[in-house]
């Protein structure tokens, strides 16, 4: 709440927004990964890292940024998404 700078009311609806959403999120991701789709798989990690910035999860966020590289090879991404759903799993 203190890192935020918003009252702990708001705070809890950000969070539960952020749990309500992210499954799904994750799930639409893995996705376009597999299908190697990536103009959306930039967008999607675009909306997931700010989702995740709105709930102060940095780290995750410094790797979406890098699933955002429209250049990136599947490897790598599968590799990084794999990590994020990790993380994300940890703190749900």
């Amino acid at each position: 709440v203190d890192k935020l700078g918003i009252s702990e009311n708001i705070a809890n609806m950000i969070v539960n927004k952020f749990k309500k959403d992210i499954t799904k999120d994750l799930e639409d991701l893995e996705s376009l990964i597999e299908n190697q789709e990536k103009e959306a798989i930039a967008q999607k990690a675009h909306y997931i890292k700010n989702s995740c910035l709105n709930v102060a999860l940095d780290d995750i966020c410094e790797l979406l940024q890098k699933l955002e590289k429209v250049d990136i090879e599947k490897i790598d991404s599968n590799k990084l998404f794999n990590e994020i759903k990790s993380k994300i799993k940890e703190i749900l």
